[in-house]
């Protein structure tokens, strides 16, 4: 089957359309060309990309499995976009085709009534409008991002269903004393809403409203029967919760749906369902849950190549299954660990691409997604040639787009930051270097061939500069001063939109404190002087100076080389850094501050009463702020001044140094973990 270009006009091809609905007298000429019928009232375009139901001779399409670029989620609406009327046979099937020109076409090759002129870019188009609309009107839907409300209002109605309770009442009214109908519409609303709300016991409060719905429905009220859509919505809160037993909990109500007794309440798992499960795994992070995942992701094939009409593996669903098999760190064997999980990963896309050719469904094709989600796991894998390996992808992603045209596989901005954050992490000899290549590349397709989505951004530079800081290279700190330097010329010329923020400046200044350039404290003070300058100028929320900021000029000024000159500058300069973060409006010194400065006092300034009593103002202070870390207990234990160790701690110099064992007080605002402190740091 031809592949599809998304930016061009929908190709010649020939989509099946079922409808198991009563007909007036069809054609005998039509014949069939689905062997296996759907459910009643159901229409499929196969390979599955259009779904929908309709009545008479009209057919109205509907995106079903159709994930939106930005957010990955699903919708299942029906939309009068397309509305077709053509001949079916008597069994109920009719081919409707769709020509260059977008105009529907039935299996004799007229055209067929109604406004069919709808081409797969103008649907997709729809679809993705229609999915941004419900993801917003749900962020703007306070009710469902309320704990509280949720938690009362399900509480309300497990109350008014309760069959042993004093306010069980399922009359004609159907309502709580609150206003709260009590049907299968709300009961499904609040296990999405559940699903959607970040909250523990999300995942709880959703299957006890399921059991609740089994329950009501064994007792014979079928109006509240859970349907298939019902157990979907349950699985996807217990993916979304990310428990350990969410793989497990989620197959057991796959398990349900696929048996015996699953079936007599007409409960088939359709694609959305089998994702959810897959997702379930892959964010369970078990060690069994990509072999859970990759599992699952056969089954589907499996049924789908049975006839099942309702299941078939997708890029969505694979992508789950790549990002379990992405955080799997191998097997525990008696000589050590076995198996790479960024390998497995990798080799999704060979088994994806050879499902698209062996079966037809496109829908199984490798999109950019896939090969994102690849390229991050080679990132995180720290694997020996993961960089090449990755940018070999990037290499396939570009020829197959030159080679078809087709949009899902065209590699955007994101694509090419991963692959220099991928170089950035290697540790290899000429990894900032083959980064800056890339950043070189992406230029190039975005002024020479007009290609907007690879038009470098922010991170894409700053990646870069990481790169640099990284690198070990003696040239780093002015390479990363030159790419810092591009980003103000671009940005004030108006060629590109790149204005340094926070993290292009800290992470310049990183590249002078690895680096063992002679005034290296000066040069990070005075990038730092610069920044908080245009920050005073301009007033941008990105460029104020945080504590990350100020911690890396510690950082330059602790580990400064040079002559005596060199080390009273250094101290000088972390002095005006230490009064400069205590009087900001927007930044207070944490543990790392205090531990850094630290250090500068080690390294810097030489045994006697006067460092001593440096030591002891400033963990005074420190205690003060309830910031006493780890970092700075390491610290004080690296000055080697036992007594005054002891006096302040109040512990023995050789002693097990524990945080629990100091006064909370000392402890209360350290936040542990560099990227929890980032989080905080970045978002003030």
């Amino acid at each position: 089957m031809a592949r599809r270009g998304r930016g061009s006009a929908l190709v010649s091809s020939i989509w099946v359309v079922t409808a198991a609905t009563a007909f007036p007298s069809p054609p005998a000429a039509l014949v069939s060309t689905v062997s296996t019928p759907v459910p009643p009232r159901s229409t499929k375009l196969q390979p599955g990309v259009f779904r929908g139901g309709g009545g008479g001779g009209d057919v109205c399409l509907r995106a079903s499995v159709l994930p939106d670029r930005d957010t990955g989620s699903e919708q299942d609406v029906e939309t009068p976009l397309v509305r077709v009327s053509a001949a079916f046979d008597q069994s109920g099937h009719a081919e409707i085709g769709f020509g260059q020109d977008g105009s529907a076409r039935d299996g004799t090759g007229a055209g067929v009534g109604g406004d069919a002129s709808a081409s797969e870019e103008a649907l997709r188009i729809y679809w993705k409008q229609r999915q941004k609309h419900i993801d917003k009107s749900r962020r703007n839907n306070k009710a469902m991002t309320d704990p509280d409300f949720l938690r009362k209002r399900t509480q309300s109605l497990l109350r008014v269903t309760d069959v042993d309770g004093d306010d069980f009442d399922l009359s004609s009214s159907n309502s709580s004393p609150g206003g709260l109908k009590a049907d299968k519409k709300t009961f499904d609303w609040l296990i999405n809403a559940w699903a959607f709300s970040s909250e523990d016991s999300a995942a709880e409060n959703a299957l006890e409203l399921l059991r609740r719905m089994e329950a009501l429905r064994d007792m014979g009220h079928g109006g509240i029967a859970p349907d298939v859509k019902t157990y979907t919505k349950v699985i996807n809160a217990l993916a979304r919760a990310g428990r350990e037993d969410g793989g497990a909990r989620a197959e057991e109500l796959l398990c349900y749906m696929r048996g015996d007794e699953g079936a007599a309440h007409g409960l088939r798992p359709n694609t959305r369902t089998y994702t959810y499960a897959i997702d379930a795994h892959a964010r369970s992070h078990s060690a069994k849950a990509p072999f859970a995942a990759q599992r699952l992701i056969e089954e589907m094939e499996s049924l789908r190549s049975k006839g099942d009409p309702d299941v078939w593996p997708t890029a969505r669903a694979w992508n789950s299954v790549i990002q379990a098999w992405a955080q799997w760190r191998g097997e525990e064997m008696a000589w050590g660990r076995v198996g790479s999980g960024a390998e497995r990963a990798e080799a999704c896309l060979a088994i994806m691409e050879e499902w698209a050719d062996a079966t037809g469904n496109e829908a199984t094709r490798p999109n950019s997604y896939n090969y994102n989600s690849v390229i991050s796991a080679l990132a995180n894998s720290q694997e020996e040639g993961a960089a090449a390996r990755a940018e070999n992808i990037l290499q396939r992603m570009e020829d197959l787009y030159r080679e078809t045209g087709d949009e899902d596989v065209k590699p955007r901005t994101a694509t090419y930051n991963a692959i220099i954050d991928v170089w950035a992490k290697s540790g290899e000899f000429d990894a900032a270097d083959r980064a800056e290549l890339l950043l070189g590349h992406m230029m190039e397709l975005y002024e020479n061939e007009d290609i907007v989505e690879a038009k470098p951004n922010v991170r894409s530079f700053n990646s870069v500069l990481n790169a640099w800081a990284k690198s070990g290279h003696p040239m780093a700190p002015q390479r990363a001063l030159d790419v810092l330097s591009r980003m103000e010329d671009l940005d004030a010329s108006g060629e590109l939109s790149v204005s340094p923020d926070a993290t292009s400046f800290a992470t310049t200044i990183n590249a002078y404190a690895r680096s063992r350039t002679f005034g290296k404290a000066q040069n990070a003070y005075e990038i730092f002087l610069h920044m908080k300058e245009l920050y005073d100028m301009t007033g941008k929320q990105f460029l104020r100076p945080n504590n990350v900021v100020y911690n890396s000029v510690l950082n330059a000024c602790a580990f400064s080389v040079g002559d005596l000159e060199e080390q009273s500058r250094s101290i000088e300069i972390a002095n005006a850094m230490l009064v400069d973060i205590n009087g900001s409006p927007y930044a207070k010194p944490d543990q790392v501050t205090y531990g850094t400065y630290l250090k500068v006092v080690n390294n810097q300034i030489p045994f006697g009463e006067s460092r001593d009593r440096v030591v002891e103002t400033i963990f005074r202070r420190c205690a003060r702020d309830g910031m006493v870390g780890e970092m700075v207990m390491k610290q004080m234990r690296e000055m080697g001044k036992e007594e005054v160790y002891e006096n302040l701690a109040g512990r023995t110099f050789w002693g097990d140094a524990r945080l629990a064992d100091l006064p909370s007080s000392w402890t209360c605002n350290v936040i542990e973990g560099k990227k929890r402190r980032r989080w905080r740091q970045f978002r003030r």
